[in-house]
Order: structure tokens, then C-alpha cells, then sequence
């Protein structure tokens, strides 16, 4: 059986230009998925950063929780003076203070709470330092013996920690750690709570 001339064909294809409105819509769309996905994981990225680097710096609340035993800063003996300090290879800032610890059931003792930051001497200034924390049950006063020092812990990836001596019983201490693109600094002053007369 023939089919008429005029009969149109009811099959039609995709015509070019459909073709390539439909890949640039396509483009489109996975560009803006591509943008939001790398929003979200720099979001992610910074965020863990900002973690690490505040996780470091959190360790100005044991160097609070300290001194509010404290009774008299040992170094620096200077009012005003800041922390500086050089020995065994390497150079930082340290606070030392005598704190009361107390023995049960009814006595004290005293210990000296060391908190000292180091880096190599010949580190370029940009290295990060370790800070450090050491008690000692025979007060440093009046022969400090570094050998008797008890270590507690050790923080790596400090970058910058200064310490400046404000009275007997005070000091301010700055504390900065870095962590990929993100950076935590904190300044506290610090006032000795079991100060003596």
C-alpha cells in the first residue's frame, strides 16, 4: 500500500540547536553544584582550622586555673619587665610563680608552676614555639634547681607567646596559635589569687 504524498512524518529528531541549549543549561547547573561544593568544603577546611588553632590556644585556661593559686611570681623580678629568657639552645618567654597546693586533710605545700615557650636559638623567628609546663615540690627560692622540675605537657605550633611581669602579684600574658589559613590570639591579664602580704 502506498502512502500519500502529503502525509507528514509524526517521528522528529533533535534538531542542533535544542542540542546546544540543553548542554549549556546542563553546563550551567553543574557549575553552580561545582561552586557550592568548593564553598562547602573551604567552609569545612576553615572550620577545622579555626578548631586546631583555638584547641591550642586553650590552654590559656590552665595558665589561669594556676595562678589562682599563686602567691608570688619568681620570674621575671622586674615590675614591667617581660619574660624573655635564653638557656639550653633555646630562647622564649616564661612566667614562674609559687602557688599553695593543698595536702589533705588539712595542710599545704608549696610548688613552683613553671610556663615557659621555646624554640630552637638559631630557628627563624617565624619557627612556632612549644610551650611548656613544669611544677617542682622544692620551691625554686632560693636555689633553682631546672634538674627537679617535673614536666606536665608540652603545646605545639604556639606562634607567638609574651609574657610582661605587671606587679608581684600580676602579668599579662599574650597567646597566639595558627592552624592551615586561621589564627586564634588571645590577651589576658592574669592576677595571682592566693597573693601573701
Amino acid at each position: 500500500m502506498r502512502r500519500p504524498k502529503n502525509a507528514r512524518n509524526t517521528r522528529r529528531g533533535v534538531t542542533l540547536v535544542e542540542l546546544l541549549v540543553a548542554l549549556v543549561i546542563s553546563t550551567i547547573i553543574l557549575m553552580g553544584m561545582g561552586m557550592v561544593l568548593v564553598t562547602l568544603f573551604t567552609g569545612m577546611r576553615e572550620s577545622r582550622d579555626f578548631f586546631e588553632a583555638t584547641s591550642r590556644v586553650d590552654l590559656i585556661r590552665q595558665l589561669s586555673f594556676d595562678a589562682r593559686t599563686g602567691n608570688a611570681i619568681r620570674f621575671p623580678t622586674v615590675d614591667g619587665a617581660p619574660g624573655n629568657y635564653a638557656a639550653g639552645g633555646f630562647v622564649g618567654d616564661q612566667i614562674q610563680f609559687d602557688s599553695l597546693r593543698f595536702t589533705p586533710p588539712n595542710t599545704t605545700d608549696t610548688v613552683t608552676i613553671t610556663w615557659e615557650s621555646r624554640r630552637p636559638t638559631a630557628a627563624p623567628i617565624t619557627d612556632p614555639y612549644t610551650v611548656f609546663r613544669f611544677t617542682d615540690d622544692t620551691p625554686e627560692y632560693p636555689n633553682n634547681i631546672p634538674g627537679d622540675d617535673l614536666f606536665t605537657f608540652a603545646q605545639e605550633n604556639i606562634t607567638f607567646f609574651d609574657v610582661v611581669r605587671q606587679s608581684a602579684d600580676s602579668f599579662t600574658v599574650s597567646l597566639e596559635a595558627a592552624h592551615g589559613g586561621e589564627s586564634v590570639q588571645v590577651d589576658l591579664a592574669v592576677t595571682l589569687r592566693n597573693v601573701i602580704q
